[in-house]
């Protein structure tokens, strides 16, 4: 049926836009992003806002840091790799510019078997830190200021989505959408951590931290229920049932005029708080813990937001009828209504850990070098835009030839990508330091066939 199809294919383009416009507290964090996100019990300064920040008690050599845009960003598919997308997605160059691609059977077929589960997931994520400030107070520790955007989309997709879009509903076909779902939101931390040492008699030394932020929301898009199916007979009847729910606040990340009127402080549509708290501890000169648990809080959501839902059973027996064409089209437009104020939580998450510095073992002073090797739990407990439930296990490296030249990896199992190869380094002196690093590094092995890719690079001083 051509409305119905149209339809589909609409909302298919709706849900692909979003991973291309993003591009969330642990991507501007550039040591740890090239250690694979392994960083809750080594990082220092800066890198300890968002992550732990009873790590600010310890004494990185420095009474002031300034970060300069420390950025980050991460997209990954569980369908879609490059090539794919370029070969299929992007057009054909012509002598006009470029032009759509018609799929062949054998195209959509290539697609189609990409699809390794019935639902496959595309994640994006951006972070910036516009501005990132420590202090440290002698004897008592140290207090950090930033103020830190981000952007973060989780995107699901049932294959019988994507096979509709390719062959519509021809007689005796059926199609379960069931599974389908958008998290989207734009979102700013003004953020204020501090951490300091305390006694306890066991540990060599322990510290605890905490951090309390003043969160605006920009956007924010959920789909909160998709249940759909298709049913084509043999006479061509086509019943469809729709059980959809969404709701939005805020300015539209899909639109264009957003992206071209773009502003550094836009129209605020949600406030909230959020706080972390951490503790961090030696038991000797080369063993340390870490643990803390992060964004504890909401946002509340004011500004602009709405509700559509969709709750119907139709049945269509003349694809050509015009008033039935007309019914199709007005239940699936939904209704939508203003609802008021509703609430959204933060991205709650969990992180333990323990590092290993090997030229402190007694017997191994004289390596050359300096060798941190950290091993991470990581568990958020809730999914957001920037998060989802599945726990997260890292292995981090950094070693240093030379005080200047740390050099990164890492590798972690299970979470969103489910295993990531990380690399990065460093070029640090008394008063500056630079920092490159990607969590996602197969794209190197495989320039045409890689789903996942991250990149992270920052600029710091030290006074």
């Amino acid at each position: 049926m051509r409305m119905a199809l149209h339809w589909v294919t609409t909302g298919m383009y709706c849900v692909w836009l979003i991973p291309t416009i993003l591009q969330a507290g642990e991507r501007s964090n550039i040591r740890g992003m090239g250690m694979a996100r392994t960083f809750v019990a080594s990082s220092r300064g800066l890198d300890a806002v968002g992550i732990n920040p009873a790590n600010l008690a310890v004494d990185d050599q420095s009474t002031v840091t300034l970060s300069i845009m420390p950025f980050g960003g991460h997209v990954g598919s569980d369908f879609l790799d490059y090539d794919i997308y370029t070969k299929y997605f992007t057009g054909i160059q012509t002598d006009s510019g470029r032009v759509g691609r018609y799929l062949s059977e054998e195209d959509k077929k290539v697609i189609l078997d990409s699809f390794t589960d019935p639902v496959a997931r595309t994640t994006a994520e951006i972070e910036a830190r516009i501005l990132g400030v420590t202090y440290r107070v002698k004897d008592l520790g140290a207090v950090a200021f930033t103020i830190t955007d981000k952007m973060g989309g989780i995107v699901d997709v049932p294959r019988d989505y994507v096979e509709f879009a390719f062959y519509g509903n021809p007689v005796g076909s059926s199609y379960n959408f069931d599974g389908a779902k958008i998290l989207a939101s734009w979102t700013r931390e003004y953020g204020l951590s501090f951490g300091t040492e305390v006694k306890v008699g066991f540990l060599k030394s322990f510290g605890v931290g905490a951090a309390a932020k003043l969160v605006h929301g920009f956007s924010y898009y959920e789909v909160q229920r998709f249940n759909a199916s298709l049913t084509t007979d043999e006479h061509a009847t086509l019943t469809a049932t729709v059980d959809f729910l969404s709701r939005r606040a805020g300015a539209d990340l899909a639109s264009a005029r957003l992206w071209r009127s773009f502003r550094l402080f836009p129209e605020i549509a949600g406030k909230g708080m959020g706080f972390d708290l951490g503790a961090r501890g030696e038991f000797n000169s080369y063993l340390s813990f870490g643990l803390s648990l992060t964004d504890i809080g909401s946002i509340t959501w004011s500004k602009d937001t709405q509700e559509n839902s969709v709750d119907s059973t139709i049945v269509v027996d003349d694809p050509l009828n015009e008033e039935q064409r007309q019914m199709v089209e007005d239940y699936l437009k939904g209704q939508r209504r203003s609802i008021g104020r509703y609430s959204t939580p933060l991205p709650t998450t969990l992180r333990m850990g323990v590092a290993l510095e090997i030229q402190k073992i007694p017997d191994m002073e004289d390596m050359p070098g300096e060798l941190l090797i950290e091993l991470n739990y990581n568990q958020s407990l809730i999914e957001t835009p920037y998060s989802t439930t599945a726990p997260r296990v890292s292995l981090g490296v950094e070693y240093k030839p030379y005080p200047w030249l740390p050099l990164r990896s890492g590798v972690s199992f299970w979470g969103t990508d489910y295993v990531n190869l990380a690399l990065g380094f460093g070029i640090s002196f008394t008063a500056v330091e630079f920092e490159l690093a990607s969590e996602n590094v197969t794209w190197l092995f495989s320039p045409k066939s890689f789903s996942k890719g991250s990149i992270s690079v920052g600029l710091r001083f030290r006074i």
